[in-house]
Parts: C-alpha cells; sequence; structure tokens
C-alpha cells in the first residue's frame, strides 16, 4: 500500500522528480522530468549522467554536488539551467537531498521546480531597468530623481551640466534648498510634500524656475512620473525636464505668431513618431522650415557621413541628385550657433567643379542671404541645414526662430536615434550583425503566418562551424570572432534580402527562406559552399571554414517552428557525422 501512494505521488507530481546514485548516474524519474528535459519516457533516461543535460555555464554545480557527498553535507537547493533534447533552455529550483539506504549506502533525491517564466520575467525587468538607466544618462532632457524628503536620490549628466555641479557633489542634497529660487521655494517645496503625503494629485506637467550653481535662473518644462510602494505610498518622484529659458524669452515676444509654435509643435512630433527613412524625414523638416522662417525660399540639409565630410540628404528649391555631388569639409564652419551668410558663394572654399555645380544646380549666385544652423548631438557636429533667401534681408527674429529650431531639433534627432540605437541592440547579435535568437523567432513566426495565408514554403536551414572550438582553443577567442565574421559575411552576401539570417548561439545559426522548397535550398547552399572555397585568413593565419548544415520544410515536415528548428538541427547533426 505505502509503495503504492509513493508511486501515485512519484508519477502524479507537477514536479521534476529525479534519484541519482552516488556516481551521479540516474537511476530513476517521474514522467514530468521526462516531459521537461523532451523524453518520451523516463525509462530512455535511465543511466544519464547528471551533466548530460546541463548548460556549459553550470559545471560548477557538478563540483558541488561531489564536494557535498565526499563531506557528507548532501542538503543543496539552488538555481541551475537545463538544456532539453530539442534545445530549450529551462531554469529550474533544485533541491537535493539524500536517502539513506539499510547498508549504510545513500541515493540522492533531487525535486525539481520550473522557474523559467520567472526567470524570463527577471530577464525582461533587468533588460528594461539598464535600458532605463542608459536613457536616463544620456538623455538631452534633465533628469532627477527625488525621495520623500525632496533629496536627490540621482541626477543625470544633463542636469549636472546645466546646473554646473558634479553628480558627486549633489546626491544627498535637498532639491529644494539647493536649486530652487528663494522667492519660490517655500511654495513649490509645500506643494510637493502634499503630493508625497497623497494629499493633492500628482501633476504630471509644470513648469518652475531652478537656479544653478552660479545663480542664474533657468526656466524648465518638466514632466513628472511617480514610484509607490504596494500600499500605493509614493517613495519617489522622477522629473524629466526641457531648459527652455530661450525658448520662453523668444516665444513672449512671439505670442501673435501663431504659425510658429504651431508648426514647430507639429514638427517635433512628426520627428519623435517617424518610421519612414531618412532621407524622407529630413526632406518633412526642410519644407517644415522653410514655411515657418518667413523670408526662407529654399534650402538644404547636409549631414556628416561616414568619411567625415558633408554631404546633401535632402533640398527644397534645387537639384538634389546634382547635389550630391558637392561635399563639404566640416572645418568651414565659424561658430555652433545658428548665423547669417551673406554671400554663400564665398563662404564655401571648394574646387571649381563643385562651384559650378553649385551655381547650376544650387543657384548659390542667386543667393541674397542664408541662415546656416548647426546641429550639435553629443557634442558631435551631426549636420547643418541651409535656409536661403532670394528677395528679402532675414530679420532678427527670424534669427531667434533659428535657434529655438536648433534646440528642439537637436533634441529630438537625438531621441530618435537613441531609441533606434537601442532597438538595434535589442534585435541584433553584437558581434555578427544578424539578428540575436530572440529577434528571429519572433520574425520567422511573422513569416510562418504570412506562409500560412498564402500556401507558401518556407525552408529553415540550422548550421554549425565544423571544429569552431578547436580553433577558439589553438588560436585564442579574436581569431574565433573573426571567424564568426567571416562566416556570416559569406552567408549574408549569398542570401536575397527576403531572406532571415540570424545566430542562435555560440557557432550556430539558422536561415530561414520564405517561398522556398527543396530545390531552393539545394541552390542556396552550393552557392554558399562556394563562398567557402577561399580561406579565412587574418594576421598571418589561414584556415579552411567548414561548416555542417540540417534543414526543414515548412509545412511539408512540421507547421510548428520549434519542431521545424529541432529537425533541422537532427539533420545538421547527421549531416556532420557524415562529414567526419
Amino acid at each position: 500500500m505505502d509503495n503504492f501512494i509513493f508511486e501515485s505521488i512519484f508519477e502524479k507530481s507537477e514536479n521534476a522528480i529525479m534519484y541519482w546514485d552516488k556516481n551521479l548516474k540516474l537511476i530513476k524519474a517521474n514522467k514530468t522530468a521526462a516531459k521537461m528535459l523532451g523524453y518520451k519516457s523516463a525509462d530512455e533516461m535511465l543511466g544519464m549522467p547528471y551533466e548530460k543535460h546541463l548548460n556549459i555555464s553550470e559545471e560548477d554545480i557538478i563540483n558541488k554536488i561531489k564536494n557535498a557527498i565526499e563531506t557528507d553535507r548532501l542538503f543543496e537547493i539552488f538555481e541551475k539551467q537545463y538544456i532539453s533534447k530539442n534545445n530549450k533552455i529551462i531554469w529550474v529550483e533544485a533541491h537535493l537531498s539524500p536517502i539513506y539506504l539499510n547498508n549504510n549506502d545513500f541515493i540522492i533525491q533531487e525535486i525539481d521546480y520550473d522557474i523559467t517564466k520567472r526567470k524570463e520575467l527577471e530577464e525582461k525587468i533587468e533588460l528594461e531597468r539598464k535600458r532605463f538607466q542608459q536613457y536616463f544618462e544620456l538623455a538631452q532632457t534633465i533628469n532627477v530623481i527625488l525621495d520623500r524628503n525632496g533629496d536627490i536620490f540621482d541626477i543625470n549628466n544633463k542636469a549636472c551640466e546645466v546646473l554646473k555641479v558634479k553628480k558627486e557633489e549633489v546626491i544627498g542634497l535637498n532639491w529644494f534648498d539647493n536649486f530652487i529660487p528663494q522667492e519660490i521655494k517655500e511654495d513649490v517645496k509645500t506643494v510637493f510634500f502634499k503630493i508625497m503625503s497623497g494629499e493633492l494629485e500628482g501633476t504630471e506637467y509644470y513648469e518652475n524656475e531652478m537656479v544653478d550653481k552660479e545663480n542664474r535662473k533657468h526656466i524648465i518644462s518638466w514632466h513628472n512620473a511617480y514610484i509607490k510602494d504596494s500600499d500605493g505610498i509614493i517613495k519617489f518622484t522622477i522629473s524629466s525636464g526641457i531648459d527652455i529659458t530661450e525658448k520662453v524669452q523668444y516665444m513672449n515676444l512671439l505670442k501673435n505668431t501663431a504659425v510658429f509654435s504651431t508648426e514647430l509643435l507639429h514638427l517635433t512630433n512628426y520627428i519623435l513618431s517617424n518610421t519612414a527613412p531618412d532621407e524622407l524625414l529630413y526632406d518633412k523638416i526642410l519644407k517644415k522650415l522653410i514655411n515657418i522662417i518667413p523670408h526662407a525660399e529654399a534650402g538644404s540639409v547636409l549631414l556628416k557621413n561616414d568619411s567625415g565630410v558633408f554631404e546633401y540628404v535632402a533640398t527644397y528649391g534645387y537639384d538634389l541628385n546634382e547635389l550630391k555631388k558637392v561635399y563639404f569639409n566640416p572645418s568651414t564652419l565659424k561658430r555652433y550657433d545658428p548665423y547669417i551668410i551673406y554671400n554663400i558663394d564665398k563662404y564655401n572654399n571648394l574646387l571649381d567643379k563643385d562651384r559650378k555645380i553649385l551655381k547650376k544646380y544650387g543657384r548659390s549666385d542667386e543667393i541674397k542671404e542664408t541662415i546656416l544652423i548647426p546641429l550639435i548631438i553629443n557634442n558631435q557636429l551631426y549636420g547643418e541645414i541651409t535656409l536661403d533667401t532670394f528677395n528679402y534681408s532675414f530679420e532678427e527674429i527670424e534669427l531667434n526662430f533659428a535657434r529655438i529650431i536648433k534646440s528642439n531639433l537637436e533634441f529630438s534627432l537625438y531621441k530618435v536615434d537613441l531609441e533606434r540605437k537601442l532597438k538595434s541592440a535589442a534585435e541584433y547579435d553584437f558581434l555578427t550583425g544578424v539578428f540575436n535568437r530572440q529577434a528571429f523567432m519572433y520574425k520567422i513566426n511573422e513569416i510562418l503566418k504570412l506562409s500560412k495565408r498564402y500556401n507558401q514554403k518556407v525552408s529553415i536551414i540550422y548550421f554549425d562551424i565544423n571544429k569552431f572550438k578547436q580553433v577558439n582553443d589553438s588560436y585564442g577567442h579574436l581569431i574565433g570572432d573573426e571567424v564568426l565574421k567571416f562566416f556570416t559575411k559569406n552567408i549574408k552576401s549569398s542570401i536575397r534580402e527576403s531572406d532571415l539570417f540570424g545566430r542562435i548561439g555560440g557557432d550556430e545559426f539558422i536561415l530561414a527562406l520564405p517561398n522556398t522548397g527543396k530545390d531552393g535550398i539545394k541552390i542556396i547552399i552550393d552557392k554558399i559552399f562556394e563562398k567557402f572555397n577561399e580561406f579565412f585568413e587574418y594576421n598571418g593565419i589561414k584556415i579552411k571554414v567548414k561548416f555542417s548544415y540540417g534543414y526543414s520544410i515548412y509545412p511539408d515536415d512540421s507547421d510548428d517552428i520549434d519542431k521545424l528548428i529541432e529537425i533541422a538541427d537532427k539533420r545538421m547533426y547527421e549531416n556532420k557525422n557524415e562529414n567526419r
């Protein structure tokens, strides 16, 4: 009866239960353990060594357990990673304890609680924390975090720059006593403490003055957010602000100029929500600016390219295709604030052929005056905008417009550029530049949905570089990294733009070929093999790079992406064994 109860509990348990002998060989497991590790039954697992499904990074666990056995102190609770037969990563909380037998011998009982979802959530939280910290520090907005007492818990680089202080000097100082003007300090403090105590609703947007270390006042436009504990009590205030001192001064002069403020707002919103290619973005910006500046009749946008020179990316009133043949040296820039050029033809030190192109297609000899707006992002010259007039003279108020435009554009373009970099970092493998595992899985599922709708095949090819570990062991990881780059470069040059290429991990890669069957696989594989006829060469080292591959086809082999990858992976190992 006792055995019957034990077996019932053992088999029906939602947790994986395994028993190991003193040599760490499996002697018994339940159905949950078999399912977790990808086996059809627990019998298949008998005799399996403990390390068989452990992640490589978990090798210290083996030593830990062996040491516990030798010292007769075996009772362990720890987290570890399993890699199942179908290459899934499973996180478990493992409970190990000895079961002593009648002959003073013992076996080891292991009970595993699946914590994969919890780990995934922790990784997402950590990623979001890092993204927030990166954005907090690099943002061109003033970012300040205050605790319940109004003391500075954290402050970013931009805030320190505006306040003319060092971060370590101000952490822990009271914000109101040190950086709010005396005449408004008590009122601002009163409102803050009422919000923190719950007497008032939190204010999301507001403007007020702050004073820097040199006692200069700045008008800041703030956006507030609040961090609450589990009881709903506010613990911190996160304030993000833009120094709008100059803007406010100018806007006070421009109350009757509704077109400027309306169009500038529309432009900023457009930039921040833009998903269009760069040239379309800058074309839109340029047209808006010419509409905002009353006397502007034409203009252009130039950006610094990879060679460090300016090139045209957008024009209004000129022939962009012809002007793209002309390049400018950034050293001709006189200063970093907007200014007026009264003779653009003499301003640029150009070759005769370039000067002729500018005269014919850029009407340089017709331009009466030019407002030049330099764009500075991350303290680097990013580009410049020129606004030209043929029939008028620019007024001082238009130069003031240009200063406000410059401030808004630099902030907006920086934010767009930062978000693109963050998105790229989240999707692409940092070493090879191809999609990482997460991005590949997301995109292949979208491809399979479309293929199902249009009844099209999709081929999956799984690659593994032969003897890659020997390359790392013989030549070092630097050469190993260069081999990985060489491998991905050859694959990328052999596939279509519509194909999906990603790095699964280590030296394993995966390729998805939409609307492609078995014949198409042969064509692409033959093409790839031709690329690898050439040797990899680096710093005098010459290596013949070879690889193994396996494939699967949707929907012939399966309609599930995990199964398709499993099949391709299995065939890849068969191919590797044949090559041996």
